[in-house]
């Protein structure tokens, strides 16, 4: 027993022999007694003393563990704080996360002027998808499909390495990349319904670069409207481009190498191809304006190649392609705002409306005419309260390919005009899930005085995960 011990059970013991002493020994006058007492108060003050010492290495030692860990607050100008040793062994703090969502459509669709087999054209609104006749009554066909394969998935991460900021994102759907269900083994909708995952976005940032697959530079995704449909822009109002880049950014302005490709038609052809004959890639540029005020806003730009070797029947020849688009997002009344984006150029078709009209045709000379489109949607977002929304979109696209009495050199399928108008009601109960409800109807002319019409409702769920 240590010293320390055995000193406080001797003076308890003479504690307890004076505290009994009063029991079986002969009165004492009131001087003893209070001396007997003050010696009592000192005996319990000390042992007190020794017991708050006994426990105090315990509790030092047990103390950081009941402490939970609190990220410390840096200044700008201080140094990052000491990284852990596993974060040492990457060179810095780098953390990964995953998720997505998962989202269901109910989708009734109307086409006025023909039938349209089950694809993505009947998943989405895809202006070309939208049948046209002379005559159309006569022809009109009405589907209905229920389909979860919009359900998407991440894995994204972020970090500071080696005194450099690292970033990875890589993105999959099931919906992007279907075949069509006429296709031996291709997924069907008689048994399993089964869909493979398609390959969305990937690319690694490092300090200003982004190298990979990403949303073109030319879109703005502050533009972006609440709307349901898997395109969420609408369709032939918009820029629309996912495609493998090397992206500088500094401050407001972005530059970017993307991967080039041209879309050309036959002469008379109603169909463009993509030709895959390109050997410098696509200049492409934006600049972005953020006002406390006045919103957010962006000008971007493209300069490239189009060019057919011979893909094309008929055609062996190079032109020059560009275009420009303005897009933001306009602070209203409330929470009420406006996002429009408006584009317009030569030989830029592929970015635009999902491909609708593409970049050139070969005429009669086997050289390259490339097309003029412009198009551009304004969609009002209005809330009702914190958990009832509403979006009207209207949108359009004109391409001038003439008509086939103006003597045009494509053939009578090719779009001349698309418009849209979508109203929807969506509500979130809580901040992770929507349902939503959705109208659209669309409308196509072409070159050969063709039309066609659609009309779509579209129910949906969606949890964010």
């Amino acid at each position: 027993m240590p010293a320390r011990s055995r000193f406080a059970v001797a003076l308890c013991a003479a504690g307890f022999g004076m505290a009994t002493l009063p029991a079986f020994a002969a009165p004492v006058d009131e001087d003893t007694a209070a001396v007997i007492q003050d010696l009592k108060r000192r005996i319990e003050a000390l042992e007190q003393q020794l017991s708050a010492k006994a426990a105090q290495p315990a509790a030092e030692v047990a103390a950081p563990a009941a402490v939970a860990p609190v990220a410390p607050v840096v200044a700008a100008t201080a140094p990052a704080p000491a990284p852990t040793p596993a974060a040492v062994a990457n060179g810095g703090d780098f953390k990964l996360a995953w998720g997505g969502y998962i989202k269901t459509d109910f989708i009734t669709s109307r086409y006025s002027d023909g039938a349209v087999p089950q694809s993505l054209g009947r998943d989405a609104y895809i202006p070309n998808s939208i049948p046209v006749a002379a005559t159309g009554a006569e022809n009109a066909r009405t589907y209905t499909d229920l389909h979860a394969k919009e359900t998407r998935l991440y894995l994204r991460g972020s970090g500071l390495m080696y005194g450099h900021k690292v970033a990875i994102n890589a993105e999959f759907d099931f919906i992007s990349g279907q075949l069509g269900q006429g296709i031996a083994g291709a997924p069907n909708e008689a048994v399993t319904n089964p869909y493979n995952p398609a390959f969305r976005l990937g690319y690694l940032d490092f300090d200003n670069f982004r190298i990979g697959q990403d949303w073109s530079t030319l879109q703005n995704m502050v533009a972006l409207p609440d709307i349901i449909d898997l395109v969420n822009w609408p369709s032939e109002g918009t820029v629309f481009s996912r495609q493998p880049m090397i992206r500088y950014t500094y401050g407001p302005l972005a530059v970017a190498l993307e991967n080039s490709e041209s879309t050309v038609a036959t002469l008379g052809g109603n169909a463009f191809t993509v030709t895959d004959d390109n050997t410098l890639p696509d200049l492409v540029w934006r600049y972005t304006l953020k006002t406390a005020a006045w919103g957010d806003y962006t000008l971007s730009g493209v300069v490239r190649q189009v060019t057919d070797r011979g893909t094309v029947a008929g055609g062996n020849d190079t032109s020059m392609g560009y275009g420009l688009s303005f897009a933001g997002k306009i602070p209203l009344w409330g929470q009420d705002d406006l996002r429009f984006t408006f584009s317009g150029g030569d030989g830029f078709g592929r970015y635009m409306a999902l491909n609708t009209v593409g970049d050139a045709v070969v005429d009669a000379n086997g050289k390259l005419r490339t097309v003029e489109v412009y198009n551009g949607f304004v969609a009002w977002h209005h809330p009702w309260n914190e958990q009832w929304r509403s979006n009207l979109a209207l949108s359009a696209l004109h391409a001038n390919t003439g008509q086939i009495d103006e003597g045009s050199i494509f053939g009578p399928g090719v779009s001349r005009n698309v418009r849209s108008a979508t109203l929807n009601l969506l509500y979130s109960p809580i901040p992770k899930i929507t349902f939503g409800a959705e109208y659209r109807y669309a409308r196509r002319d072409t070159v050969g005085n063709l039309s066609g019409d659609m009309s779509r409702l579209q129910f949906s769920a969606r949890y964010n995960f």
